[in-house]
């Protein structure tokens, strides 16, 4: 009996426990904990501990090399043995072990940058699917509200024996808003359903509880007042680095390594015994090629990388002012229009109006469709004003920039 007890209590302890690691607040409370112990940071730190791995493999020497042969002939009925060992360490001329470190250090530089950037990317996209599910929440409710009341309208003028011709039209008209705000239902609730799993992926929960956050997005002051960390402009210049640092090493290719140590012979010839020592050297001879092959496709990979780094650079200068545009102009209209508090007191008094029978049925059909589609007009302007910003962001390495809006 007291094992059952205590079974049960773990069990209970361990859900109390879940539960409570799955309560998020808002969405300050969601990004917090995505960016802090979220499935994505994890694979990114892992990814980095397997990028940094490429300095220790480049920080390697040549193992040494150990000569061994034995020989065994005959010199005039004598039996002669011959043992000859040799160890040779091998000494890397060209620089070859700094330039391998020099080249792995630039490609961790590369790699982690990229691998930061990308999280924040997907931490971005966090954001946008928590604000799109509290999104569809507001819509969906709009959605039902005009439902409910046109389902009461419809019951309405559906129990009248005899309509007039107005009546016929509104009822025709009633019944197609109704079929197709059902369909649009579906459709949110279709979205709404596959953000959510994302959201339980990036939380380990089953149901996340979200809440709308209305953003106070600020104007642009000066293109460079935000650059703090590497953005998509400055990755290039990594990029070149790398490509530079790739033909340094192509260029120690050029030079024969030396291998170099002691050397031993020991000889048998009948009852004698024979010892003998000195030095063995062995390098290649660079008669046929001093790699000129590897150091020519490393140069023009170098110019073809600095080309390519050059043409991305201007296109993302060209990109983030047309993106400042963008973002200006759809953050005017956002804030010109009516925020959700104002448009639900109009809304409030709309439908005072229908219910004291001063609205017509056609002006109630038509205000409940103006509130549906402009929720949907004012979440899309407010995601790409986001979207916008992120983008922004990424090209200047401005990886707080979302953060200061929470």
């Amino acid at each position: 009996m007291f094992y059952y007890l205590l079974v049960a209590l773990l069990v209970l302890a361990n859900s109390t426990f879940a539960s409570e690691q799955c309560v998020v607040k808002d969405l300050k409370g969601f990004y917090s904990f995505v960016k802090e112990r979220g499935p994505i940071l994890k694979e990114a730190q892992k990814r980095k501990l397997e990028i940094a791995s490429r300095i220790d493999v480049a920080k390697q020497r040549p193992n040494p090399q150990i000569d061994f042969s034995y020989l065994k002939g005959d010199q005039f009925g004598l039996d002669v043995n011959n043992y000859s060992v040799s160890a040779k360490h091998i000494i890397e001329f060209g620089s070859k072990r700094d330039r391998r470190i020099r080249r792995a250090h630039s490609f961790e530089s590369l790699r982690y940058n990229e691998v930061d950037l990308s999280l924040y990317q997907e931490n971005l996209a966090a954001i946008l699917n928590f604000q799109r599910v509290a999104q569809l929440e507001i819509i969906e409710k709009a959605i039902d509200e005009a439902i409910h009341t046109f389902e009461k309208i419809d019951k309405k003028l559906s129990s009248r024996r005899r309509l007039n011709p107005e009546d016929t039209v509104a009822l025709s008209t009633l019944k197609l808003a109704l079929s197709d705000y059902k369909a649009q239902l579906n459709d949110f609730q279709n979205e709404k359903t596959m953000l959510e799993a994302r959201l339980s992926f990036l939380t380990s929960c089953e149901n996340v509880r979200t809440r709308y956050k209305s953003f106070s997005f600020e104007r642009f002051k000066d293109q460079s007042n935000s650059r703090n960390d590497i953005g998509l402009i400055e990755l290039e210049d990594l990029k070149l680095d790398l490509a530079q640092k790739e033909l340094e090493v192509q260029k120690s290719l050029g030079y024969s390594d030396v291998a170099v140590g002691p050397s031993f012979v020991y000889q048998t010839q009948g009852g004698e015994d024979f010892l003998s020592t000195g030095v063995a050297v062995s390098f290649s001879l660079p008669l046929f090629h001093t790699n000129n092959g590897g150091k020519l496709a490393a140069l023009r990979a170098v110019n073809t990388q600095k080309i390519t780094s050059d043409n991305t650079k201007n296109r993302l200068r060209y990109q983030r002012r047309r993106l400042v545009e963008k973002y200006h102009r759809s953050l005017d209209t956002l804030k010109n229009t009516p925020n959700l508090e104002a448009l639900e007191s109009q809304h409030k008094e709309v439908e005072k109006l229908f219910s004291r029978g001063v609205v017509s049925i056609q002006m109630t059909i038509e205000s409940h469709r103006q509130q549906v589609e402009f929720l949907k007009s004012r979440f899309e302007t407010e995601n790409d004003v986001l979207t916008t910003l992120g983008e922004i962001s990424l090209i200047d390495g401005n990886l707080t920039a979302i953060e200061k809006l929470l």
